[in-house]
């Protein structure tokens, strides 16, 4: 029985660093886990733009795959990923979906595991921030206290909760099209999180949609506390280097 690891389609194409830094943290956990080659997309895309009948096939070729390839258990880097995984596979598959799926701070929140990473911010003590993206919160079973327990975990570093945050966080306006449609809606509701941060120096994500959509404005917008993807901000704390760069 194989356990992989799910990159997803976005993060694979456009965070090539960030998807090496996800894989060294799982490998370091677990060895057992491994990437392989040609893994087919979980179908979010599926969802968004086609009937339930071409969905459900996609949905029964990736399942396929995973039989086919003897994968048991999952650890996924991308927010949509999980959330499409855990919600939509059970819904059209049933019990003949029994691939075990996690998200990588599910995997990484576990007691044993935080144990096992024992992270220190070898620097002075550092604010942090942190966003929690739609896919995740409002997935089946939703993913909220992990990414704080691991936060609270690291030594110096402290997390400062924003004004909306856990199940009334903001969307960061990436998903479902609003940002082809109504950029300007996108573009508020990016900028409201930006500036919800006060004390934080740094904002984490765990979402490579989220992160897409927060890097642009706050390229555009000329802001200067930077937006870190969760993986590259842990993977910076375990090689005591700065994790603001």
């Amino acid at each position: 029985m194989r356990k992989l690891i799910y990159l997803g389609c976005l993060s694979s194409s456009k965070y090539k660093k960030t998807c090496e830094n996800g894989i060294k943290i799982i490998k370091f956990l677990d060895e057992e886990y491994e990437t392989l080659d040609n893994v087919p997309c979980c179908g979010a895309l599926s969802y968004h733009i086609s009937s339930d009948e071409e969905l459900k096939k996609h949905v029964e070729f990736v399942n396929n795959w995973f039989k086919s390839n003897d994968v048991s258990k999952i650890v996924t880097t991308c927010a949509g990923c999980y959330n499409y995984l855990t919600r939509y596979y059970k819904q059209y598959l049933g019990d003949d979906f029994n691939v075990k799926v996690k998200h990588l701070l599910q995997f990484m929140a576990t007691p044993e595991n935080l144990k096992k990473l024992n992270l220190k911010h070898s620097g002075k003590k550092l604010t942090v921030n942190y966003h929690d993206a739609c896919h995740l919160r409002n997935a089946i079973p939703p993913i909220i206290e992990e990414p704080r327990e691991i936060i609270n975990s690291i030594e110096n570093i402290e997390l400062f909760e924003m004004e909306n945050n856990k199940i009334n966080s903001i969307c960061c306006g990436a998903g479902g099209g609003v940002y082809a449609i109504f950029k300007e809606n996108s573009d508020f509701n990016a900028k409201t999180i930006f500036d919800q941060m006060r004390k934080g120096k740094a904002l984490l994500t765990a979402c490579p949609f989220c992160y897409t959509a927060l890097q642009r404005i706050r390229e555009e917008n000329n802001i200067k506390k930077p937006v870190i993807k969760f993986e590259d901000f842990i993977i910076k704390i375990m090689n005591q280097e700065d994790p603001l760069t």
